[in-house]
């Protein structure tokens, strides 16, 4: 990556702004407060993946629901059949059931699917908030920008795996933990290994389309991972240098502090929330 040295010294200087996570239970300051959130999922994973945060959201007094993206749990599209746009509508749609605007939480290639919903609806969403997540530019493409980080743990040779007519994706058994959950417990592990999925191809290929004017308009806040191998800590601060944000926190865990700390990730989320 070029101008590595920058983004890593700035990587760390966000680290040392706002700490390594937080403690205790999520805060209750608005008790009569109404938010709704609605949290999309990161590639190989589905709506499970925060399953141990929607409770603390909404014991906050707050609304959370998860959304399965096309080809992900329990839905049937094939594989080769989903393109971005499908992600992007599943969200529209979840957002309709609502009549105020909702927060988007994104976790990883989530933040990329919130990103274009937030272009195509900027009226519906009142912030997006990024839980290591990819934040595109115009034109931006997942795998491009995966490319670019020279940090993380698929750039190890055979732990991204094609399938053989090139429709999907997935992560060699023996990396999964590591790239995804260096700190989990064994516990934790299992839980992992098992809702690992296959990965649609197509939407890690398009373009984005992000502007100045609809997505641009949207308030941003941002989590890191400090512990990050799949979304390194460098290439989430390169993302917030070009696509700056209103707050930034960071959590002393991998990519997956859904799984590692639920507590602390809810925390956050409510904290930064608008």
């Amino acid at each position: 990556m070029k101008n590595l040295t920058p983004i890593l010294l700035f990587s760390m200087f966000i680290l040392l702004l706002v700490g390594c996570g937080t403690n205790g239970a999520p805060a209750n300051e608005a008790e009569d407060s109404n938010d709704v959130y609605i949290f999309v999922h990161g590639a190989f994973q589905d709506a499970s993946s925060w399953d141990a945060v929607l409770p603390l959201i909404e014991a906050n007094n707050d609304t959370a629901i998860a959304v399965n993206l096309p080809a992900h749990g329990n839905d049937n599209t094939p594989l080769g059949d989903v393109t971005l746009a499908d992600y992007r509508e599943t969200v529209i749609n979840a957002i309709e059931q609502f009549d105020q605007p909702v927060i988007l939480v994104g976790h990883s290639f989530g933040g990329i699917t919130i990103s274009e919903v937030a272009e195509a609806t900027p009226d519906k969403v009142k912030q997006l908030i990024y839980v290591a997540a990819y934040i595109p530019k115009q034109g931006d493409t997942l795998a491009g920008i995966a490319e670019l980080d020279q940090n993380n743990g698929f750039n190890e040779e055979g732990t991204f795996l094609l399938s053989e007519d090139f429709t999907y994706a997935n992560v060699a058994e023996e990396a999964q933990i590591k790239i995804f959950c260096g700190d989990c417990t064994a516990t934790q592990q299992d839980v992992l290994l098992a809702s690992m999925q296959n990965e649609p191809l197509g939407p890690l290929n398009e373009p984005a389309t992000v502007t100045a004017e609809n997505f641009g308009s949207v308030p941003k806040a941002y989590i890191m991972t400090a512990l990050d191998n799949a979304a390194s800590p460098q290439i989430q601060a390169y993302m917030m240098s070009h696509t700056p944000v209103d707050t930034v926190r960071a959590i002393n865990t991998s990519h997956a502090p859904f799984l590692t700390m639920p507590t602390e990730l809810a925390s956050l989320i409510i904290e930064v929330s608008n």
